[in-house]
């Protein structure tokens, strides 16, 4: 068995100064609310106030295009993309 290990780049660092007192304080209460560190909290609000993981909102984009798909009975194609693609290689 081989075993590929992949090369990690090193992650960034973000340093906040002069974070107002009643900032710090809020911050502090939601990471206890979710029981996450400051840093955790703070990496998660960035996140959230920067559109969210992009992977969640492109999963949640195709469920909606699936959705208006299924509202409207989906595209029928006379002919089929799939015969199309069959007398195309015929040629």
């Amino acid at each position: 068995m081989h075993l590929q290990v992949q090369e990690q780049r090193p992650m960034a660092t973000l340093q906040i100064r002069d974070l107002p007192d009643p900032l710090h304080q809020l911050l502090q209460l939601r990471a206890r609310q979710h029981h996450r560190s400051l840093s955790q909290q703070a990496l998660s609000d960035l996140q959230q106030a920067c559109g969210g993981d992009p992977l969640e909102r492109r999963r949640q984009a195709l469920a909606e295009l699936q959705g208006l798909a299924n509202e409207r009975g989906g595209q029928h194609f006379d002919p089929a993309p799939e015969e199309l693609i069959r007398q195309d290689r015929s040629r």
